[in-house]
Parts: C-alpha cells; structure tokens; sequence
C-alpha cells in the first residue's frame, strides 16, 4: 500500500494514518500478505528478464517499504522506490541493508506528481539516453481518486519510461470483492457490492477506488503503451483467505498453483489482484 495520497489534516490524520500502516503491515506478514509478493516476484523477474539483462533501471512508485523493489534489487536491478512516507522508506532502506543490497536500492521521498521532475532527472545521469527501463505502480492507484486521476496517473507513470520499457501495474479486483462479499456475508452483501464505486481495503479499512481494469487499460492505451500481459495474482487464496487456518506448507503448495493460475485468462478475472503490463511504443 502507497501512502501517496492525503491523509485527513491534524492529529487525528496522523493516528489514522498510523492505524492503516499497521494493519497493512500486519497483512503484509500474514501467509497470504507474504504469498502475494512471492506471486508477483516470479511474473516480474520473468517479464524483466526478458527485457535485457541485469541491471534494469526500475522505480517503484508508491512503492512503501519496498517489498516488490527488493526483490528485482536481489535479481541486480538498480531499484528507486519512491514514497511520500519517510517511515516506510526507512523500512525499505532497512530490508535492502539487512538482504545485503543496500547499493543497488535508494529512496526518494516523493508524490506521484513529482515523477515528472524525477524522470528528467534520471534522463540527464543517464546522459539523455531516456529514463526508467521499468516502472512499478502496485496497491496504489485505487487510492489516488476517480477515473481521470487515474488516467493522470498513469500517463505520468508512462512519461518516466524509456521507449520500450514496461510499466507495471497492479490494483484490487472488483469481481474478487463480490465473490469475497458473498462468502463472508451472503448474497445480499453481494449485490450491495456488486456495481459500488467504492469498496473497503479489506487490510486496512480504508475506503478505496474499485478500479476495473478495462479502465486502466484505457488511460495505459491513452499514456501511449500497449498492453503485452494480463494476470491475475491470488486466485484461489481470494477463497481461502484465513490466515488461521494457514501454515508454511500450505502456502508453499499455494504458491506453485497460484504462479500457475496466473498465466492461464480463465482465472484471471476473478484474482484478488489484477495486474497489468505495458510496453511504452
């Protein structure tokens, strides 16, 4: 989760903000927090070797405390995860430290507005030759507001790519909220969810955009990228989601089966997360 957007103003805002950043953390260590990041780890270092070998420019956009960054840094790609949070960046900076790739890691403290300036920044060390050869842009979108804050967004995320490079993006579900909607609460719950604009972060509480990918897919069309991969990251985990009843060998087994569901169309569409890759023409 990004804190790329405005929290509430005073100190209630700050208590709020720590209350979420918690309860993602606490997700985030759960098997199925952990079983997302293993997911997406394999799609990327796959989709990135394949781009040319390392090291890759990549910048991960509201990207936290880094866990997706961490794991192309240990693939040696040169990773800048940007953040508005300097807490979280201080976790990231601590993790890349602690796995021993603190060089290939670096954190700005930064909103999604200011890419811009950092992209032109990177250009001019890169010495003109272009920007980002990836950009990462996961659990952050649903965030930032409705459709053309979206569409902004991403044509910002799309100017900090080099031509050719892959923008990467990742969002909530809505159809895996109605599934999960009716077999927590029943079909009445259900139908309440079925066609809301809005939904809740089931991690943290927090009322958050339910973002159809159709409409990403657009403003990516839009920002000048074309899309050359769609997945679907925890299929079967929407329907098991109790971390109670998990261990370390269930979640073992879980993730060979979701790396695989997350190739083939016919699970895609009911994933907790969809995700998206664009190449910029």
């Amino acid at each position: 989760m990004s804190t790329t957007t405005p929290a509430a103003d005073g100190a209630a805002g700050s208590e709020q903000a720590r209350r979420e950043a918690a309860a993602w953390a606490t997700w985030q260590e759960s098997p199925w927090g952990r079983l997302r990041y293993r997911v997406l780890a394999v799609l990327l270092r796959e989709r990135c070797a394949q781009l040319g070998p390392a090291p890759l420019r990549v910048l991960d956009a509201g990207g936290g405390d880094g866990r997706d960054a961490l794991q192309l840094a240990l693939a040696g790609h040169e990773v800048t995860v940007l953040d508005a949070s300097p807490d979280v960046l201080g976790a990231a900076r601590a993790a890349a430290t602690a796995a021993g790739v603190a060089d290939r890691v670096r954190t700005v403290a930064a909103d999604l507005e200011d890419l811009t300036a950092l992209a032109a920044l990177t250009r001019h060390r890169a010495g003109g030759s272009g920007s980002f050869d990836v950009v990462l842009c996961h659990d952050v979108l649903q965030h930032r507001g409705g459709a053309q804050q979206v569409a902004d967004d991403v044509a910002t995320l799309a100017s900090s790519l080099r031509p050719g490079g892959l923008l990467s993006l990742m969002a909530p579900n809505p159809a895996a909220d109605v599934l999960a909607a009716a077999l927590r609460d029943g079909p009445a719950q259900a139908w309440v969810v079925l066609d809301a604009e809005r939904g809740e972060d089931p991690a943290t509480g927090r009322s958050v955009l339910r973002l159809d990918p159709a409409v990403v897919e657009e403003a990516v069309g839009a920002a000048g990228c074309e899309v050359v991969g769609r997945a679907g990251v925890l299929t079967v985990t929407t329907l098991l989601e109790d971390a109670h009843r998990a261990d370390e060998r269930s979640v073992a087994d879980l993730e060979e089966l979701e790396v695989e569901l997350s190739r083939r169309e016919e699970f895609r569409r009911t994933a907790r997360f969809w995700h998206l890759l664009a190449r910029r023409r």
